[in-house]
């Protein structure tokens, strides 16, 4: 019932000129309607269908300039959907040059890099001082959190050498040269350089975790870049980029892994100063202070060695000669 009243209020101008014409029909046959009645209906009856027809045309056109409306708005969206392709582009693999240009624009933007690897060498030497220049320059907070090699464990240190001495590519390959004791210096020094930088930098927030266990793969995650690499640039590297969803479920990987990890209390690092340029004294008292003493064998020589490590901001990838 609906239907008919509904399809009888869009018609209702068709139905009056219809009734009127069978009405002035019948009356004509009957001899009861007059000459100039009939006539006055006639012309009333095709002013009502000329209405109607200019009506239908009005809607016609109304309809047409409605598809090639929407036609249009289709055509802009074909012509963005490759650069929509292009940002949605989730995972790649990279390596060498293309590999150092992602890294470095990673690095540009940011207000976080989160690490999760050995010693942190390249992040210690390339990655945090970039990071905390950009960081300065826009005045803004800078959150680092690492999760590296547990120091105190010099089993796990000989671990992952012999890990990476056993998948070196010839005998005289830079992993030939490295030691437990080496790694265990690099990531002291890595200790060192972030509680040195967080000290010079108020914004910065700096959280370190050791892990126990030695990988060959290293986890890296800005604000807008996820990277998972093996050693060094001439690997491939797969990075993810423009995939909201992918990088919040590696953010929330990382946090759980860290916060399994042992937790050094960066705030103790504050309570004792550090020069511009360190000396042994203040260093040993630095990690005396977050409980992360030094083996009893280790001499001023031994220090001075971690805190040239520490501060010599080189590419560690340019020699090979450590990886992190």
């Amino acid at each position: 019932m609906k239907r008919i009243l509904a399809w009888i209020g869009v018609n209702v101008d068709i139905l009056v000129a219809l009734a009127v014409a069978v009405v002035v029909s019948v009356l004509d046959v009957a001899g009861i309607a007059t000459a100039e009645a009939v006539s006055n209906a006639t012309v009333a009856t095709l002013a009502v269908l000329a209405f109607v027809m200019l009506r239908s045309r009005m809607r016609a056109e109304s309809a047409e300039n409605t598809v090639e409306r929407a036609v249009q708005a289709a055509d802009r969206k074909i012509d963005l959907l490759p650069s929509l392709l292009q940002e949605q582009s989730a995972v790649r693999l990279v390596k060498g040059e293309e590999f150092n240009r992602v890294l470095a624009e990673a690095r540009g933007d940011t207000d976080r890099w989160i690490f999760k690897g050995s010693t942190g060498a390249y992040v210690r030497a390339v990655t945090l001082p970039e990071c905390l220049d950009k960081a300065r320059q826009g005045r803004r907070a800078l959150l680092i959190r690492l999760e590296i090699l547990d120091p105190d464990d010099l089993g796990l240190c000989e671990r992952f050498v012999r890990l990476h001495q056993s998948l070196a590519l010839s005998p005289d390959s830079p992993e030939s040269t490295w030691t437990g004791d080496g790694t265990r210096k690099e990531l002291y020094a890595t200790v060192l350089s972030a509680c040195w930088h967080q000290q010079r930098y108020e914004l910065l927030d700096v959280e370190i975790g050791f892990s126990s266990i030695a990988s060959t793969f290293r986890y890296e995650l800005s604000s807008r870049h996820m990277f998972i690499t093996q050693r060094g640039p001439d690997f491939p590297a797969t990075v993810i980029t423009g995939n909201a969803l992918a990088l919040d479920c590696w953010a929330t990987e990382l946090h759980a892994s860290l916060r399994q990890a042992r937790s050094l209390d960066m705030r103790l690092g504050k309570e004792v100063t550090l020069s511009y340029a360190p000396t042994a004294d203040e260093v040993r008292a630095l990690f005396d202070r977050l409980g992360l003493a030094f083996p009893g064998a280790y001499g001023d020589d031994d220090i001075d060695e971690i805190i040239g490590m520490a501060f010599k901001n080189v590419d560690p990838y340019d020699k090979a000669a450590a990886w992190g």
